[in-house]
């Protein structure tokens, strides 16, 4: 079986290893697509070569089910899924997944289309996260995959969506999305021109998916933040994506709560949930990691998220390594999918 490995000296790699171990609670599936979550895969590439270790990359993942393993109920052998999680729905010709982390998919939705409700989940939950209510202000930092989403699923709730980011081809891909207006940081102040499009109202709630170092990026943010009758900002920054920043807390943030968003749902990570051994409630207005998965696929089915904006690149898995080289120069790269031709 091969699969994508970032390697202890920080290059990814296809290499070939044993078959997975079918467990209790998991099925195996043969893989027919996948999804590079850009982000988080060449951050573990770093990873590897700061601790000299390597990572199984991908957490997104869709095929046909090959084995049902012990205690599991709701899949067949055949069905079409999508399955995700970090260690189990990696870039390889075969997986064995959690069966919480997985869900049949209509026979009408192609998998390359389905794969995408994985990292949507993750947008989902964001939004729970930040608890909107259908009258907000949206503005979206970032317009990489996880934020293309994230705006997406905003405007399942308001139609005032914002986004910023410093390449056109990001915010064309957002526009013909639907959102509403787009800035480019790199010709003006995002400041300026979301008070100028908002009527000086400012956005109720900001959603972080940028990388890299962002005190400047947040320290805008908190100034674009609506004021609220009393004089003081009122609203919420909702940080998604992997950063650092340095933030000065004072009084002159206001009422600013600053939330962070980790993974898509309750239970994600926790095997035991995940493997069906252990039922807890999520969070009031929050959803298990299962239910988001289950509301993407239906949401992507629906065409209440679009993917012909974001779906920029198909590639052969033979040929996945020229896949990650596509990201040195993003423009024009949003999501990009793996394709399998896995007859074993």
């Amino acid at each position: 079986m091969r699969a994508i490995i970032a390697e202890e000296d920080g290059l990814i790699r296809l290499r070939v290893f044993p078959f997975p171990q079918l467990q209790d609670g998991q099925i195996e599936i043969r893989t027919t697509c996948s999804l590079i979550s850009p982000g988080t895969e060449l951050h573990y590439a770093k990873e590897a070569l700061k601790n000299n270790t390597h990572y199984f990359l991908g957490y997104c993942a869709s095929g046909y089910v090959e084995r049902v393993g012990n205690y599991v109920k709701g899949f067949s052998i055949g069905d079409r899924v999508i399955a995700m999680g970090w260690g189990y729905a990696i870039h390889a010709e075969r997986i064995c997944v959690p069966h919480r982390l997985c869900t049949v998919i209509p026979d009408e939705l192609p998998f390359d289309d389905a794969v995408f409700a994985n990292l949507a989940a993750t947008a989902l939950h964001a939004i729970h996260r930040a608890k909107l209510s259908g009258s907000e202000r949206v503005l979206a930092i970032g317009g990489g995959l996880i934020g293309q989403l994230v705006a997406q699923c905003a405007q399942i709730y308001t139609s005032d969506v914002y986004m910023v980011d410093c390449l056109e081809g990001r915010l064309k891909a957002a526009q013909t999305a639907g959102v509403k207006k787009v800035f480019n940081s790199n010709k003006k102040s995002f400041v300026d021109s979301v008070l100028a499009a908002t009527e000086g109202k400012g956005v109720n709630t900001v959603f972080l998916c940028n990388t890299g170092e962002a005190t400047s990026v947040i320290a805008d943010s908190i100034k674009v933040i609506t004021t609220a009758p009393d004089g003081q900002k009122r609203g919420t920054l909702v940080c998604v994506g992997r950063f650092d920043a340095h933030i000065n807390f004072n009084v002159d943030m206001g009422n600013v709560d600053i939330r962070y968003a980790a993974r898509c749902g309750s239970g994600y990570r926790d095997d035991d949930y995940t493997h069906g051994r252990l039922d807890y409630p999520a969070p009031d207005g929050e959803a298990s990691v299962s239910s988001n998965i289950q509301t993407c696929v239906q949401l992507i089915h629906d065409q209440a998220i679009r993917l012909d904006t974001i779906h920029t690149h198909r590639i052969a898995f033979d040929d996945a390594l020229t896949a990650y080289e596509l990201f040195k120069s993003p423009d024009s790269v949003i999501g990009v999918t793996l394709h399998y031709n896995n007859p074993i």
